[in-house]
Order: structure tokens, then C-alpha cells, then sequence
């Protein structure tokens, strides 16, 4: 799970603040002890403080609790103490293949394509057309006598259809269906949309929970049904910027810090927090080098003023300024 995940509650943004208070003056015994009032003042405030030291424990650091230092025990156990770092290295590492594997070996199994951290991929179909996946993305195709059929399971897809209108092409996506005979399109499966943008041709696009039963989209065109209501919009794009990622770019023009995130964290190995409702809404338009997450990350954070802070080689934490 990453911190951008974690449903937004205030508490827990507090002892997030806190963590990186003690992380930036260790040898603050003042600070220290204000943290312990802090966690003593309700089990809420507690649990929220365990949940955010060990979500930083297990993206690699396995520092002791800073407010609550464990007590001296005699030599003779100095042994099992020395241990200790390697049992919750352990923990750690079965809680992260919990997280993190159980969904891919999912996604293994039900994916005829799928690629992985910062991996792009081009793949030729049976009919001709061409597939990319961007990274951390999975789809599976299913070709018949009289429909070709591919359904993303995760991330985003650019098509480059062979025009067969005997034979349509349709791509599901989490309540969105598309059907096209031939053009060249992408469709995204983001954490709080699902999207449709077009770049050549024309497609028809069936949102399960719109009142409209269907919407024409040409070049241009890009049409998005949020998840939590199914509302969709419609707006513009640049044709050549549709599926920017296959040339290493991240192109955005109004989109919320929190999208922007999620797209760099395709291309980071690590685990990256966006700290902040009202930070993760404020807009971002520019152009962003894949190549880089972490410095593309930086840059679209510093246009509002925000900070990245590493805490870990593998942990980023988005704060505002």
C-alpha cells in the first residue's frame, strides 16, 4: 500500500508530522516527550502513530521507536537483542509480500500481457494490432471468429487497431466499454477514474453508470467516468500528446498532484506519500521526464511549493512547503 492510498484522516496526517519532526532532530528530548503526550492523549492517536512508524519500518528503516525506547535488559540477552533487527526485517518482508504479491500473482494469473515497475512494452496481436502497455499495467485478450475483445486489469494501454469492421475491437475497463473497427486510442484504469483519450479514428464509449448509453469520441477527444459516482466528463487534449508515455513523457494539463503521483509511481521502485488532501487536489500542468520519477516528482511538486522528502532509499513523503 502507499501513503497516497490511505484514506485521508487527520490524525493520522498528525502523526505523520510528527514522525518527520523526530526523523529531522532525533536528539530532541523535548520533542520526544511532547510526541509521548501527544500518543498518550487517546488509543486513536496511538494506533495512528504505530500505522505510520510501521509503514516507514517496512519500506527499510527498522529504527527503534524514538518515544518509547525499549528498556535495558541484562547481557545475557544481548544476543537476542543483537537478533532482533533480523526477526522484524523478516516481518517486514512477509508483510510486504502480503501487500504487494498477493495482488500480482492475481493479476499473473488472469494477464496474457502485463509489465512491471518502469517497464514498457509493445506487443503485435493476432489481427495485426498493436498493444503498449506502460508499466505496472496487465491486460487479457480474448479473439474470436466475430469480436476481438481485450480487458485491462490494471494501469494503461495505447491501441493501434487494424480496421476490420466485420470483426469489432472492444476494450473493457473497470465500467467502461469501448468499441472500435479501427483507430488509435488509450484507455487508463486509475485509482479514482477510468479514462478514455483518442488520437486517430473515432470510438464509441459505454459508461456502465451513465444516464447516456453511449458517447462518440474523435481525435482529440478524451472522456473520464470518476469511480466513486460514475460521473463522466468530457474534455480536450492534443492529439500528440495521447499516451505520451511511450516516448518517456509525462504530459499533464490541469491534473490533481494526487494523479500525477500515481502515474511517476509506475516508474519509481519505492514508496511514495503524498502527505495532504487539500496538497493532493492542487492542479498540475507541465511536462515530465519518466525517466526520472524521483526528480520528475520533485520538479511537479516544487509548482506548488511542496517539499519531497526521502526518508528511506526506497520511502518519498510529499509535505507542503
Amino acid at each position: 500500500m502507499t501513503g497516497r492510498d490511505a484514506e485521508h484522516d487527520p490524525i493520522r496526517e498528525e502523526a505523520l508530522d510528527w514522525l518527520l519532526k523526530v526523523e529531522a532532530a532525533p536528539d530532541d528530548e523535548d520533542l520526544k516527550s511532547a510526541l509521548a503526550a501527544w500518543r498518550g492523549t487517546s488509543e486513536q492517536h496511538e494506533r495512528a502513530y504505530r500505522s505510520v512508524a510501521r509503514m516507514w519500518r517496512l519500506a527499510g528503516d527498522l529504527a527503534p521507536d524514538p518515544a518509547r525506547p525499549a528498556p535495558e535488559r541484562p547481557q545475557r540477552v544481548a544476543r537476542s537483542r543483537r537478533s532482533r533487527p533480523m526477526a522484524v526485517a523478516a516481518a517486514a518482508l512477509a508483510a510486504c509480500l502480503t501487500i504487494y504479491a498477493a495482488p500480482q500473482i492475481l493479476l499473473y494469473m488472469e494477464a496474457d500481457h502485463m509489465t512491471g515497475v518502469g517497464e514498457l512494452r509493445k506487443v503485435r496481436l493476432e489481427d495485426g494490432s498493436t498493444l503498449h502497455l506502460d508499466a505496472e499495467s496487465a491486460v487479457a485478450v480474448s479473439f474470436g471468429p466475430a469480436r476481438r475483445s481485450v480487458t485491462l486489469l490494471a494501469g494503461q494501454a495505447y491501441f493501434d487497431v487494424v480496421r476490420t469492421p466485420s470483426r469489432p475491437f472492444q476494450v473493457a475497463a473497470d465500467g467502461l466499454s469501448v468499441t472500435v473497427k479501427g483507430t488509435s486510442f488509450a484507455v487508463e484504469a486509475g485509482r479514482s477514474s477510468v479514462s478514455v483519450a483518442v488520437k486517430a479514428g473515432a470510438v464509441e464509449v459505454a459508461p456502465s453508470r451513465a444516464r447516456r448509453s453511449l458517447f462518440r469520441l474523435a481525435p482529440g477527444n478524451r472522456l473520464r467516468m470518476a469511480r466513486a459516482t460514475g460521473a463522466v466528463t468530457r474534455t480536450e487534449v492534443s492529439p500528440a500528446d495521447v499516451a505520451s508515455w511511450r516516448d518517456g513523457q509525462l504530459v499533464v494539463d490541469g491534473v490533481p498532484l494526487a494523479e500525477v503521483v500515481e502515474r511517476l509511481d509506475r516508474h519509481h521502485r519505492g514508496v511514495i506519500w503524498l502527505h495532504g488532501a487539500a496538497l493532493a487536489e492542487r492542479r498540475i500542468t507541465g511536462v515530465f521526464n519518466l525517466s526520472d520519477p524521483v526528480a520528475a516528482l520533485r520538479a511537479a511538486a516544487s509548482t506548488q511549493g511542496a517539499r519531497v522528502r526521502q526518508l528511506t532509499p526506497y520511502l518519498l513523503v510529499i509535505t507542503p512547503g
